[in-house]
């Protein structure tokens, strides 16, 4: 996995912008799959995937001048759901886990009203924050890199992020501020969170690993192919 030699954290907000606006109904459409099948919680991993796979792809193919249907994308994810459901489970495991741990803390602190258990919730959703934003790095090597298996991907995944410390730290700050966005808004948390953030975790895989955001910003605006770019 190559990393690029210089990181531009603006190229990367303005493809975020730029995909999420333009594919919006798609990131709407993929949200609310991503939540059908991640209903039963031990699940959300097959989810993760298939929702990073499904992205992964619709953005590739508008920097090869192609354009993806929501219908396209609705196949590919089910698809990647059923196909690599043993492998997503993995995925499931490190959030779900500390999920409940945060939880518990939180809990505790709340009835007990103890100070310490109340920081221990805080640094729990910090780390539900890093752990989730790892996640969704593993389904990317899964499907954008073919990773044998699901634990060494998550491996891999905290590796790469740590390659990259100032920008994998403003990659969670903002994973956390559209999170924190949508839970204000409410009814966004179905209909947009999930896709949002497969298209924050794909622009943030493309400057550091692939072609650049700013590619990704100019397959949107149509000039790749203006520049005979394939």
């Amino acid at each position: 996995m190559s990393q690029r030699p210089t990181l531009d954290p603006a190229g990367a907000l303005a493809a975020f912008g730029r995909a999420s606006y333009a594919d919006l109904t798609s990131v709407v459409a993929l949200s609310v799959a991503f939540w059908l099948v991640a209903a039963p919680l031990v699940t959300v991993g097959p989810a993760v995937l298939g929702i990073a796979a499904a992205t992964h792809d619709g953005v590739a193919g508008r920097t090869a001048g192609e354009t993806r249907s929501e219908r396209d994308r609705l196949r590919l994810f089910a698809a990647t759901v059923r196909g690599q459901f043993r492998r997503g489970l993995w995925l499931s495991v490190p959030p779900l886990a500390v999920a409940a741990v945060t939880g518990w803390y939180a809990g505790v602190a709340v009835a007990t009203r103890s100070g310490p258990l109340l920081l221990g919730a805080v640094v729990g959703v910090y780390a539900l924050v890093a752990v989730c934003v790892a996640t969704f790095r593993a389904a990317t090597l899964l499907v954008r890199e073919d990773a044998p298996a699901a634990p060494r991907a998550l491996w891999d995944a905290g590796r790469h992020l740590l390659e990259t410390p100032a920008f994998s730290a403003l990659h969670a700050l903002f994973f956390a501020l559209v999170t924190a966005l949508c839970l204000g808004l409410g009814v966004a948390v179905v209909l947009l969170l999930p896709g949002l953030l497969a298209v924050l975790e794909v622009v943030a895989y493309e400057e550091t690993a692939g072609g650049g955001a700013i590619r990704v910003v100019k397959a949107y605006r149509g000039e790749l192919l203006a520049e005979g770019e394939r």
